[in-house]
């Protein structure tokens, strides 16, 4: 699943997707209202190519020949995350027919905390752990549970070349060891993102095609839907993420200039940038406001009424029903949300789907500084290896080829001979399969689908190259979405990593404090029946957030950021 993305962010660092699953190849004016595909020449000719193009070598297969034989097991530590099946993606039987290698998928069932503890604690770990940078790599790591990676690095140059010394060593643990590897980081200077603002084509042609750039212009759109379309949700986001209301995520970056939704969410920045140090949420005039429209558009019955409980499949569905006028979340352009919608609905009637729209901002914010999406050149999350594999170089092998351009082109645009029958410069060149593909079943493949070791800068340079190669009905949505709006409106917040805490430090247990204090407050604030009873729940929540603890936190945070800063100015 191509989640990088997702966001920021994506949100950021967990949006950083991103913040990433950014699926994750976590990764940016037209008119608000325009197409996409109407300017998906110009804006995929614009991306540059990869930084970390394949060397003759690579070509030549040298990674590839490094790959040893195994067969390990995959926990992807998200409540969200439902794996498909390994040997029946194209691609998982090409890496297993022609790797040897199998990839036996844990699922979480909806319960990725619990089922972690649980073999934690059962010491029944699996072999490798997708999870977020943080405290659970953290205390794995602290217990003695990772392998660390230092010693295949000298035997495996590959990985180095393509991740990048400088996030290799933004990656070290505390105690100098290297135990993660990326997922959808960046080694260039192109940035990436997947959040976005979606509309269904038919309702809005339908009302007339009314401006949609503004909070004022996305209010009184809402309310012409809720009048002529009593049966479809004017307004809906993706699903809640530990706490993280994603509505309020994305309203809250078009609140101001420069903001983005890792600021204000609790797993990762939670802290607003002021000057040269972080800021309480609660004090942030962006947030406030954010809060306020929130809760306006909420109690007016503009949204979605079950928002803070429904489940990704179901937001999925009504998608795919064309049930959801407006539509906006951290990865909406990915492949398991916003595409498979969109391929959905117009292959019943083409001129029926979702269009990608520039972000809406409250009136007076510069249209170019808002950002749904954060990235970080780090990636989305982290792949860890636990010292429960029987063998862990194997496994480092394999991640080492899937990370490079020879393994991505297997893992994201499927094995040779299936849609595309040479490559060239890199680029896997489009057959009629491809070009004349029945979208529903091209999207039921899932290619792209357990690619945990995304690779940025080869994606999306190698996507935009294939994209000008098709004829434009035959372009991808994702692409084109991703190129004309949402690598557009990401932020860069690689200064912002490694901000959570240990969760058994003094700053992590009063860290727990405020996420279990926002989860709470988060709620009241939609249901709140005034812009003054918003304004005083928030007061009230300031004022305890200061008796948890609240400023050393963000003392803590701002001393790591700007250690964050003097690392990546070489120092």
């Amino acid at each position: 699943m191509n989640m990088k993305k997702s966001s920021s962010l994506l949100v950021v660092s967990l949006l950083t997707l991103s913040l990433v699953l950014s699926a994750c190849s976590n990764s940016k004016n037209n008119s608000p209202t325009a197409s996409p595909a109407a300017n998906a020449t110009n804006d995929a000719a614009a991306t540059t190519a990869p930084d970390n193009a394949p060397d003759p070598a690579v070509a030549e297969g040298a990674t590839q020949a490094k790959v040893k034989p195994v067969d390990f097991s995959l926990f992807v530590n998200y409540d969200w995350y439902t794996a498909p099946t390994w040997l029946e993606r194209p691609h998982g039987k090409w890496i297993t027919d022609n790797l040897k290698v199998t990839l036996n998928p844990i699922q979480s069932n909806g319960a990725a905390t619990q089922k972690l503890n649980t073999m934690i604690v059962s010491n029944q770990l699996p072999d490798v752990i997708v999870s977020d940078r943080g405290k659970d790599v953290d205390r794995l790591q602290e217990a003695g549970k990772l392998v660390a990676l230092d010693p295949y690095l000298e035997k495996y140059p590959e990985f180095v070349k393509t991740v990048g010394e400088q996030t290799i060593n933004m990656l070290r643990s505390s105690d100098g060891k290297l135990y993660q590897m990326p997922n959808w980081f960046i080694n260039g200077e192109n940035g990436n993102g997947n959040a976005a603002y979606l509309v269904e084509k038919k309702i809005y042609k339908a009302l007339g095609s009314p401006a949609l750039e503004t909070w004022d212009d996305l209010e009184a759109y809402l309310k012409l839907v809720k009048e002529k379309y009593p049966d479809i949700v004017p307004l809906d986001f993706g699903e809640v993420r530990d706490g993280d209301i994603q509505m309020l995520g994305m309203l809250f970056s078009g609140a101001a200039d420069d903001m983005t939704p890792g600021f204000i969410s609790p797993a990762a920045m939670f802290g607003v940038p002021s000057g040269d140090s972080l800021e309480s949420i609660y004090k942030n005039q962006s947030f406030k406001d954010a809060a306020m429209y929130s809760s306006k558009l909420f109690r007016q019955g503009l949204t979605s009424s079950d928002m803070f409980t429904q489940t990704r499949d179901q937001i999925l569905e009504k998608l795919k029903t064309g049930k959801i006028a407006v539509f906006g979340a951290y990865d909406a352009v990915v492949e398991g949300i916003g595409r498979e919608a969109n391929n959905l609905l117009s292959a019943k009637d083409p001129e029926d789907g979702y269009d990608v729209i520039w972000p809406v901002h409250k009136a007076g914010v510069d249209k170019n500084k808002v950002y749904p999406s954060g990235f970080n050149t780090l990636g989305w999350n982290v792949n860890v290896i636990t010292t429960n594999a029987k063998d862990p170089e194997a496994i480092f092998s394999y991640m080492n080829w899937a990370s490079s351009p020879q393994g991505q082109q297997v893992l994201f645009f499927g094995p040779e001979g299936l849609f595309y029958d040479k490559v060239e410069d890199g680029v896997p060149i489009p057959n009629d399969a491809y070009i004349n593909r029945d979208l529903k079943k091209y999207d039921e493949l899932k290619i792209g689908e357990f690619n945990w070791n995304g690779n940025t800068a080869y994606v999306d340079g190698t996507k935009a190259k294939r994209e000008l190669l098709l004829p434009q009905e035959a372009q991808d949505w994702t692409t084109v979405g991703q190129a004309n709006v949402s690598f557009k409106t990401s932020k860069d917040i690689t200064e912002f990593s490694n901000l959570e805490p240990s969760p058994t430090s003094e700053e992590g247990i009063i860290v727990q404090r405020l996420k279990d204090q926002y989860k709470k407050l988060i709620p009241k604030l939609f249901f709140a029946k005034s812009d003054e009873e918003v304004l005083s729940l928030i007061e009230q929540a300031d004022k305890e957030a200061t008796k948890f603890g609240y400023d050393k936190v963000l003392t803590w945070k701002t001393s790591v950021w700007q250690a964050n800063l003097q690392k990546l100015k070489g120092q």
